[in-house]
């Protein structure tokens, strides 16, 4: 007996649904790739957080000055490391600065923050010593603006490219992202006088007061100081690799120069009493630990002899003042020792 004959349109509708069905599955898979690429993008954007805002907001203190003054603490993921004080200058036709803050994204939201009272380039960075919470903004204005960056030797001596700095431990990602280290152009062992955009500057290197090799800038014609760290008011200065005896020649070489608004490296005050408090707080500790050891008093006493309690209420005592008063001792006893570079 003959099989019934398979209809043909039978067979071409069945092929045709599985056809049909075939594609429609592999349209769904792409649709569904599809779908799961724009997903993972849109999560790998979104894991970007947005920069650190800084919520800078400069201060003018002369005519042609306006600084950005930092928290009296230590750098933490909530300040962003905002905790020193930089300056803008204006000339004819350029920004002079005065440090860079603490990190590319300091850097360049500052910037942006100066461009509204004038879209002016930074073509000269001058920095006051080798701390990384006074310059790790350096590389924004170096890519950015081609700056020419002006400073001690010891950066160039002493931080690497890659070195994991302070900043770099403590700062969350969104603050210190796009930071680099980069060298320093120009150093000078002596004063420099110089004119940019019809300005007058004197750029004075002190050597080791605050740092290992500090300087000070002053403009003649505004009779304004920056003192960077050699001056602190409202906290207790670190002096971790500071000369008790090179701070007080500091502070007097630049009460020398002829000038009525001083910047301190961290602080507010800066009228004819910015430098007051340093200089008070040097001079005690110079002269109570050396009547201290004099009568006697060794290295395990010194802290507990010279509590410097003037300064108490001040910003950072507990953190810091036994460490400064630890190591006036060790300057007095047998001079200063090498210096240790504490990244």
């Amino acid at each position: 007996m003959l099989k019934k004959m398979t209809n043909p349109l039978s067979v071409s509708a069945i092929a045709l649904s599985l056809l049909m069905s075939a594609c429609s599955s592999d349209s769904s898979k792409s649709e569904a790739a599809s779908e799961s690429t724009a997903k993972n993008v849109v999560q790998a954007t979104s894991t970007k957080t947005p920069d650190f805002d800084y919520k800078l907001e400069p201060k003018q203190v002369s005519e042609n000055v306006w600084c950005l003054f930092g928290a009296l603490e230590m750098p933490t993921k909530e300040n962003g490391g905002n905790m020193s004080n930089n300056c803008y200058i204006k000339t004819k036709d350029t920004w002079v600065l005065w440090d860079t803050g603490a990190s590319y994204v300091y850097a360049k939201q500052a910037y942006a923050a100066m461009s509204k009272i004038a879209d002016l380039p930074v073509k000269t960075i001058l920095l006051s010593h080798e701390h990384d919470d006074h310059w790790l903004g350096n590389n924004y204005y170096k890519e950015v603006h081609g700056s020419n960056i002006v400073g001690p030797e010891s950066i160039n001596q002493n931080y690497h490219t890659g070195d994991i700095t302070r900043m770099f431990r403590v700062l969350s990602e969104n603050a210190i992202r796009g930071t680099k280290i980069i060298k320093v152009d120009e150093w000078h062992d002596e004063s420099i006088k110089f004119n940019i955009g019809g300005v007058d500057f004197e750029y004075v290197p002190v050597g080791n007061g605050h740092s290992v090799s500090d300087y000070f800038l002053y403009m003649p014609k505004e009779k304004v100081i920056f003192a960077g760290d050699l001056v602190m008011n409202g906290r207790v200065t670190s002096n971790r690799d500071g000369s008790v005896l090179g701070e007080i020649a500091a502070i007097e070489k630049m009460n020398t120069k002829d000038w009525t608004t001083m910047i301190p490296g961290h602080g507010f005050i800066i009228d004819k009493t910015a430098a007051d408090e340093a200089m008070q707080y040097f001079t005690l500790t110079r002269d109570r630990v050396q009547a201290a050891m004099d009568d006697g008093v060794d290295s395990t006493g010194i802290v507990e002899a010279v509590p410097l309690e003037e300064f108490k209420d001040k910003k950072m005592y507990d953190i810091l003042n036994s460490l400064n008063i630890s190591r006036a001792y060790l300057e007095f006893d047998m001079g200063l020792p090498e210096h240790k570079v504490e990244h």
